[in-house]
């Protein structure tokens, strides 16, 4: 099961919201056995999200393209689900619309 690493999405984001340089390799997904391993989920409605693809790449992205994936709603649901598993001591979190790649139909079943 791939999991976003809560701790390591936080960072990214503030830095890039203080400026600061953004390291390309930040893994911002890990592999996990979900019968090991302790996570918050969020499921929702799909629309205006970031996909498995786009959050993998994030820290590897251009400004202008980062940007744009942080102006949508869904990044900011991304945001606000890691600082409440943050809050509530998780440090993985399971999103269906950045943890699931859609290019899989493995995956999508």
């Amino acid at each position: 099961m791939r999991l976003i690493k809560v701790q390591a999405l936080l960072e990214v984001e503030g830095g890039i919201r203080e400026g600061r340089e953004v390291n390309p390799r930040t893994m911002l997904m890990e592999e996990h056995d979900s019968a090991n391993t302790s996570y918050a989920i969020l499921s929702h409605r799909w629309g205006d999200e970031v996909n498995y693809k786009e959050i993998n790449k994030l820290p590897k992205m251009a400004t202008a393209d980062r940007d744009e994936i942080r102006a949508r709603s869904g990044y900011e649901k991304i945001l606000k689900s890691c600082e409440q598993a943050r809050i509530d001591g998780f440090e993985w979190l399971w999103i269906d619309t950045c943890c699931i790649d859609k290019r899989s139909s493995a995956e999508l079943s």
